[in-house]
């Protein structure tokens, strides 16, 4: 897959990737285990009601795993562009396999509530007919006030070490521009990935901290912003692109 993705690899990057090093393989079979941790979460249905149950848990797991295969897909790309292999990378590497094994029961666990509750919100939106005992026991189960700031910790701060990782890998490539020997097209566009993950780190410790906040105080439902400040990064992130267009773009002369 590498391979494939390596030969149809269009960028304004300078491959400098030279192939599927041990690294690089030790890391597709994490990324592969986390996605098996999912699978095997997945019961076999053995009546309708289950089977029901069993449709919504996949579409969960077919959506995490999407997620993994974005992480992935950066992981492949960021190997692709600078190729670099010491022990910095090492160190960071081996910090993401860690934190992804650890990032998909929380990932999943969040869609899954998202994808359950939304199916219940439609229906009372619709006036139809729902299971009223399932739907407080979802809410109770996640949406519990003493619960949410504790579930909106593990949940950022799984996100905030990934994220970090991803900006430690560009900080270090980077760093290195000159052994690289980066076009003015390349630095700028190493520069824009690099404070775009630093925006979502952000993000995500501005997270943790209303959700600490929450959790200390009185008011446990303030955790529900925890989760509202992540539609910030969409638009912040479009911000700075807007304003660092000009510096992407080839210079012709």
């Amino acid at each position: 897959m590498r391979r494939w993705l390596k030969q149809n690899y269009k960028s304004v990057y300078r491959q400098r990737g030279e192939g599927n090093t041990r690294l690089e393989q030790l890391s597709d079979g994490v990324i592969a285990l986390a996605i098996t941790l999912l699978l095997v979460s997945l019961e076999a249905p053995k009546t309708g009601d289950e089977l029901i149950t069993f449709a919504a848990d996949f579409l969960a797991f077919a959506l995490s795993t999407m997620v993994l295969f974005f992480i992935w897909g950066a992981h492949c790309q960021y190997f692709y562009r600078f190729g670099l292999i010491d022990r910095q990378i090492n160190i960071i590497n081996a910090c993401l396999l860690i934190v992804v094994l650890f990032f998909v029961y929380p990932l999943k666990f969040i869609i899954s509530f998202l994808l359950s509750y939304t199916k219940f919100i439609i229906l009372i939106l619709l006036g139809l007919e729902y299971d009223k005992t399932a739907f407080i026991e979802l809410v109770t189960l996640v949406n519990s006030w003493e619960k949410l700031p504790l579930i909106m910790i593990i949940y950022s701060s799984g996100y905030f070490a990934l994220i970090l990782c991803f900006a430690l890998l560009y900080r270090h490539a980077y760093a290195n521009k000159e052994e690289l020997e980066f076009s003015d097209v390349e630095e700028a566009h190493t520069h824009s990935t690099l404070t775009k993950y630093w925006i979502q780190c952000g993000v995500s410790l501005l997270s943790i901290v209303i959700a600490l906040g929450a959790y200390f105080s009185p008011m446990p439902s303030l955790a529900i912003l925890a989760g509202v400040v992540y539609f910030l990064i969409g638009p912040l992130i479009y911000v700075f692109s807007k304003r660092s267009k000009g510096k992407l773009e080839p210079q012709t002369h």
